[in-house]
Parts: C-alpha cells; structure tokens; sequence
C-alpha cells in the first residue's frame, strides 16, 4: 500500500482533518499540494499552503517504514523548497506522521537548530477510540487488512458516517480499502464492509454527476461523473487527456473508476491511457 498517496488524498479532500490531527488552528485560505523538487530525487508529501503570509508553511511527511536518515531527507527538502520558491512567508513548520514511535528511528544529532519547527505525530497514540470522528479514517490505513475491515464496518454504523448523509466520508473509507485491497473489487468491498445494499444513487455525488448527464445516456452520463472526480482529485485536466478519457468504452470508464483509486498523480492517469486505451 502506498500509503503517503493516500495521505495525499485525504488531507486534499478532508483538509480540516490534518489540522485536526495535529493541532494547529485551521483556516479554509490553506490549499494543500505534493511539490516536486527540479533537478533532485526529491518530493514533498506534502504541503499546506496560505494565501495569508501570516500563516506558516505546513511541511508533511508520512513516514511508515524505518529509515535511519529520515529526517536529513526531510529537512533537506524543506530547505531545498524554500530555496527554490522563496515563498512569501517566513515562518515554517514540519509535521512527520508515523504509525507508531517503533516506526521513528530517524536520528536528529545534525539537526538540533530545527527542533523548534519539528512536530511528530504517532497515530496509534493520538487517534480517537471507540467514538466517531473524521480521524478514524487514519485507523483504517494503520490496521492490518482484517481489522480495517472491522473498523469501516463499525464507522459505518455511526451516524457521522452514513452514505446518504455524508457521502465524501464514504467514499473515502472506499478509497482507503482500495488502496490496502488493490487486487479486490468495489463490489467485492461493499459486501465487506455490509454496504451492498446501499444506493448509491441517493448520494448527492451520485446525483450531483448524473445531473450533468441527464438526458445524454447512461455511457456519458458516466464520463461526466467519472471526469468531475478526476478533476477533483487532480485538478482541471488538459484538453488531450480529456479527449482521450472521452474516447473510452463504457467498460473502459468503470474500470478506470477501480484503477484510478491507486494513482498518485496525473502521470499515473497518463500511463493508465497510454496502456489501456
């Protein structure tokens, strides 16, 4: 499982979520973004970033396997961003998430002068039992496959969780067992998790999609759906992709629905094409 993409995932749609995560006061001016750093093999997980130069940079890094010189990568990234975008704010901070404090192995000796900036967050410590919250979505990702099963399933008995009333929610839990059951269908994933008799129709996504293809077929009415949550997750797509989506089957369409669930980025859904359609 990938699992800093789909971290990705879940701080750009449920943005709140990160800040609930780790504290920090949350303002709806912050946009969060993976950034590739030119001319190294070098890239951020992520950053939150303000329109508000109060604000401060908000570096992220998810870090689920040990790795002795962790924090000299993270760093360096962080200074090497800072270099390159002369950012207008000046004050930063870095978060690194791990599973657990055995995760955390990095060593810090080098680094001492940037402790101040330095927040580390151990989800098997800090995330919510036995209650619904937004951040029992993070439980999911650090169980094994078994118990994250359990834990959708018991999510989706809350309230908080229900489809009709709050479909993203749904759709994120669907995303997260994607991503740690990649060779498992949708349908297959319902029947889990006790979903497969929900309709899907009721949801407001569902409906929301179809509205913009009522009245042109059920294949376009997909297209339509299937580009909105493209678009949501990558942003406005250039004209060739657009017309190269459109140009699929209907079968071609729903298996991209499946697939794209597992990529990071846009040039995840570029390969898909080139190899598919």
């Amino acid at each position: 499982m990938k699992t800093d993409a789909i971290f990705y995932q879940l701080f750009q749609t449920l943005p709140d979520l990160f800040f609930k995560l780790a504290g920090i006061p949350y303002s709806d001016s912050y946009r969060f973004q993976a950034v590739e750093l030119k001319q190294t093999a070098f890239r951020l997980d992520g950053l939150f970033v303000s329109k508000d130069a109060e604000l401060p940079l908000i570096f992220i890094e998810v870090q689920f396997q040990k790795d002795a010189r962790f924090y000299g990568r993270f760093f360096s990234e962080i200074m090497l961003y800072l270099y390159q975008q002369q950012p207008k704010q000046v004050n930063w901070q870095a978060v690194a998430i791990f599973p657990s404090r055995v995760v955390d192995v990095g060593k810090l000796d080098y680094y001492q002068t940037e402790l101040p900036h330095l927040q580390r967050i151990y989800l098997d410590e800090v995330l919510p039992q036995n209650t619904a919250n937004e951040l029992n979505l993070l439980s999911i990702i650090i169980a094994n496959e078994s118990q994250a099963i359990e834990i959708a399933k018991d999510l989706l008995q809350q309230p908080l969780f229900q489809a009709e009333e709050n479909p993203l929610l749904l759709n994120m839990i669907e995303t997260i067992l994607k991503y740690k059951l990649p060779h498992t269908s949708r349908e297959e994933i319902w029947k889990m998790i006790n979903l497969a008799h929900v309709d899907i129709t009721r949801t407001s996504w569902y409906q929301e999609g179809m509205l913009m293809g009522e009245g042109k077929g059920k294949q376009e009415g997909e297209l339509l759906l299937l580009m909105r949550l493209l678009q949501k997750r990558f942003g406005q797509l250039n004209s060739r992709l657009t017309k190269k989506i459109a140009q699929l089957s209907s079968e071609q369409l729903e298996q991209l629905a499946d697939d794209f669930f597992q990529f990071e980025s846009v040039k995840d859904l570029q390969k898909w094409l080139k190899e598919r359609a």
